[in-house]
């Protein structure tokens, strides 16, 4: 995983440099090399807590002090209703979708946003799928952006009966064989689940009004998706590591902030469908 060193220095309390901050991810069993302001470090599998710069900021705390404070929308957000039917609760237990509609999307990015995609490189897409991928590199959830006009009768988490045809956000057209994991819509498969969304309900630039999708999978149902298809995938590779299953909430109000910051929110509400209760433990 590639990240910005000043990214990372942003949590750091007091002064340190590229080679002090390589060397205690050394200490903490993550081997990495250093690009000029970039550090790319390798993730054991059972390590998907490191795989985002907060992730990293958490780990380090055992060795240098941070500051792992974030800003995450706090006002109240109403309920949504929207119609879903999730056949698959052992594949994934729980799912919160988002849906936020704004006035205008923004012309520029706030520094800490624009700096995501001139450091590193990375392209941009349109608003919402930005933040998207933005909020998986800074907390390591990935979430999934559908244009909500194109989604607003529903959807359903379900199995594929038969080899069905899929083309994906990036316009590559594949074959799923039988008793793959998709969300579908009127029959059609739009989204193969935990590894690539599919092109007809993806945001565009004149997107307003969206529905974010955000999961947890199992992991053990997710590994080798991406390699049997061929198909790039940073979520893949997040969720076949295991993401935090009760951060769900967190991340869709980090979500809503980072929005807010960029354009005028007109209405907000989410809906979390929860098959599995879970206990926080507390160390």
């Amino acid at each position: 995983m590639k990240i910005h060193f000043s990214h990372l220095k942003h949590f750091l309390i007091g002064d340190t440099d590229i080679d002090n901050v390589s060397n205690l991810l050394f200490q903490l069993g993550h081997e990495n090399e250093i690009y000029k302001d970039v550090l790319d470090i390798e993730f054991t599998p059972n390590k998907g807590d490191c795989l985002s710069v907060f992730g990293i900021a958490r780990d380090l705390n055992t060795v240098h002090k941070t500051n792992l404070d974030i800003d995450f929308y706090s006002d109240h957000i109403d309920e949504l209703d929207f119609n879903f039917n999730n056949e698959l609760p052992n594949f994934c237990p729980k799912i919160s979708f988002l849906k936020i509609e704004i006035n205008n999307t923004p012309k520029e990015y706030k520094p800490y946003l624009e700096s995501y995609f001139s450091d590193l490189n990375n392209p941009k897409n349109n608003f919402f799928t930005d933040i998207s991928n933005y909020l998986a590199y800074e907390i390591g959830q990935p979430t999934h952006c559908y244009d909500y006009e194109k989604i607003k009768s529903g959807m359903n988490l379900t199995s594929t009966n038969k080899i069905s045809t899929f083309k994906t956000l990036l316009g590559k057209e594949i074959e799923l064989d039988q008793n793959e994991h998709v969300f579908m819509k009127d029959d059609e498969v739009i989204n193969f689940a935990g590894v690539m969304g599919g092109e007809t309900t993806k945001c565009s630039n004149s997107s307003t009004c969206a529905l974010i999708e955000c999961a947890y999978f199992n992991p053990d149902m997710i590994i080798g998706k991406s390699v049997k298809y061929d198909l790039l995938s940073e979520a893949a590779y997040k969720f076949e590591r295991g993401v935090d299953i009760c951060a769900q909430d967190l991340a869709l109000r980090r979500f809503i902030k980072i929005v807010e910051d960029h354009a005028e929110i007109k209405s907000v509400s989410i809906k979390q469908f929860n098959k599995v209760d879970y206990v926080h433990k507390y160390i």
